[in-house]
């Protein structure tokens, strides 16, 4: 059976079209629209008339794609944006009156439990009787979970995410250090909430574009290339070094990196500066770069609860 699962996201959203056979999956394609459906939502409350626009040409374009691969059933859902907005139910309605396409809009608990299971699936199976820390840095939110090959312990969603610092502190290009600063500060308060989870021992792994994008920026691709970011380790050093050169560069500089897709250069310090500080508060000297998430997750659980 051939699905497909679209996250839309408070800044990307992504397209997976799958072969589900014997309960495996078998990815058949994947692409991504940059949108910024969140774009001020964080200080409005609202999604913009331009993000609507913008999410119902992506997924005009994701299901035409999804008709060529002779895809029977469409899964998307909506996650940090859509749970936050005012009028979520107007742009839902939109959605569905446009493309036929009904946006399930998931809690912060559901996203973290399917960003797991989506990125545990992509895991070596050496990993699966290990303790594993799974962080998705979002453009909303940023879900931790902890857990134990495929069973989950602990997992929480944190109010932060790379649109979400970059619009409420992040105001000049490059950013002041009084800034970076108070960014750090919020941060922190919100890795308070995470300070009783157990990652001593634990195999850190990130999903999203955070983690995927400077994993392809260390790796020096051309053009990114989800096989060979997928399972990509990475050092807390490379991590600081990546900060580093990122704090001093401007938007328009970071434009020019050819790693850095359009659409995110405005955010991605955000995320950098997200992940370091995670790292260094819980101790993680190394992370593991995963192409997989929420949408690989949605698939996965609905094999494990028998729907595909």
């Amino acid at each position: 059976m051939k699905v497909a699962s679209i996250d839309i996201g408070t800044n990307t959203l992504l397209l997976l079209i799958a072969d589900v056979k014997d309960g495996k999956i078998i990815p058949l394609h994947n692409s991504q629209i940059i949108a910024r459906l969140g774009k001020n939502v964080e200080a409005s409350g609202l999604i913009q008339k331009e993000a609507f626009d913008k999410v119902l040409n992506a997924l005009i374009e994701f299901k035409k794609i999804s008709e060529k691969f002779g895809v029977e059933k469409i899964f998307a859902i909506g996650t940090s944006a859509l749970r936050d907005a005012k009028n979520r139910d107007d742009f839902l309605n939109f959605i569905k009156e446009k493309t036929g396409i009904e946006i399930k809009v998931i809690s912060g608990e559901e996203e973290a439990k399917l960003t797991y299971l989506g990125a545990v699936s992509g895991l070596d199976e050496k990993f699966l009787n290990q303790k594993i820390s799974v962080i998705d840095i979002g453009g909303g939110s940023t879900e931790v979970i902890l857990g134990l090959g495929f069973e989950i312990k602990k997992f929480i969603s944190l109010n932060i995410g790379t649109v979400r610092i970059t619009e409420k502190f992040l105001k000049h290009s490059p950013p002041l250090d009084e800034e970076i600063n108070n960014a750090k500060f919020y941060i922190q308060n919100e890795f308070e909430k995470v300070k009783n989870f157990e990652f001593e021992g634990s195999t850190l792994v990130g999903v999203a574009a955070t983690v995927t994008t400077i994993a392809s920026y260390s790796l020096k691709l051309e053009t990114y290339n989800g096989e060979r970011v997928n399972g990509y380790v990475m050092g807390i050093e490379t991590i600081e070094e990546i900060y580093k050169t990122f704090r001093n560069l401007s938007v328009a500089e970071i434009r020019k990196i050819p790693q850095i897709s359009k659409g995110r250069e405005d955010v991605i310090f955000a995320g950098v500066l997200i992940l370091l500080e995670f790292m260094r508060k819980f101790n993680f000297n190394s992370i593991i770069a995963s192409d997989r998430g929420v949408r690989y997750g949605v698939i996965f659980n609905l094999l494990q609860t028998n729907f595909l």
